[in-house]
């Protein structure tokens, strides 16, 4: 019941996004964002044997546009819609857009660069794949805070709980569900951010993720065992089969921002997550990121 009262609210609120945006106010104080980076992951389809697993490098760009409105004691609120899109090198079926909006609240709950804040936030995004069983929604709500605790270091922690919805199509298995790609999660990460310089900034952090985990793979005795739905795959091959099962996921990263000009940012980043999946289902995974960010 939660869970579709959760979805209900995020697709009403993607929906009444553009109302929002007829005020004059809002209009304003947008501030706008983009984006283009690239990636690449040496485990795209999350599969545990040598001989599934598969790795592509993913070219990405997104623009979105910001308003905060600052309320008094310290509170305010802010409104963002965005719309992105990635491109696949070799898994072209994985190739997506998707156009989604945030609604957040924070607080600073005293004066001076060292007082802590607190934030939550609820966003939509649909998401529309080349390989159309991907299609859905995915909606998320958010609670995070942080604090300055020496002069170049900040701390910031996050919970967030996430609904992602899929298209779903029979199962070829008697009493077993198609609907793979549908998941829920929760997460909790911790970062903490080091000013090096004035424009120079590193950020270390560690991810704690649990629920629902896809793993696309040929067909296998243990993982079908430990599976909750399973669809064909074609994406990745005529043999593979998209798994879906509970997992917790433990991820640690290492970011470096670069303070190009004023209005632009260089970001490196590196990431290694290891998944601990049912019955035994394990996998792990390495993403490297360099992308460029402007404000206008």
């Amino acid at each position: 019941m939660l869970i579709s009262k959760f979805k209900m609210f995020g697709n009403a609120f993607l929906c009444a996004t553009p109302l929002l945006c007829i005020s004059p106010a809002v209009w304003a104080d947008w501030v706008g964002n983009s984006e283009v980076g690239i990636r690449h992951d040496s485990n795209v389809n999350n599969a545990q044997l040598a001989n599934d697993i598969a790795s592509d490098s993913v070219l990405n760009a997104g623009i979105s546009a910001t308003g905060f409105f600052p309320f008094e004691a310290g509170e305010s609120l802010s409104l963002s819609g965005e719309l992105k899109g990635e491109t696949f090198n070799s898994h072209t079926g994985l190739n997506n857009v998707s156009l989604g909006a945030a609604l957040g609240l924070r607080k600073k709950w005293a004066l001076g660069p060292y007082a802590p804040w607190t934030a939550m936030s609820l966003s939509s995004a649909r998401l529309d794949y080349t390989d159309n069983i991907r299609n859905g929604w995915r909606h998320q709500a958010a609670i995070r805070g942080g604090q300055r605790v020496f002069e170049r270091w900040d701390l910031r922690a996050e919970y967030m709980v996430e609904r992602r919805t899929a298209n779903s199509f029979l199962s070829d298995i008697p009493g077993l569900s198609g609907d793979a790609f549908s998941q829920s999660s929760q997460a909790m990460t911790l970062n903490a951010e080091y000013a090096w310089s004035d424009s120079l900034f590193l950020t270390f952090g560690t991810l704690l993720r649990h629920g629902d985990v896809v793993a696309s793979t040929r067909r296998g005795r243990k993982i079908f065992s430990a599976s909750k739905a399973i669809a064909d795959d074609p994406v990745f091959g005529q043999d593979f089969y998209a798994y879906r099962m509970t997992g917790t996921t433990y991820g640690l990263n290492v970011d470096m921002n670069i303070a190009v000009t004023p209005h632009s940012l260089l970001r490196a980043s590196m990431l290694r997550q290891l998944t601990h999946a049912a019955g035994d289902n394990n996998y792990a995974k390495n993403v490297s990121m360099l992308s460029w960010n402007y404000n206008f």
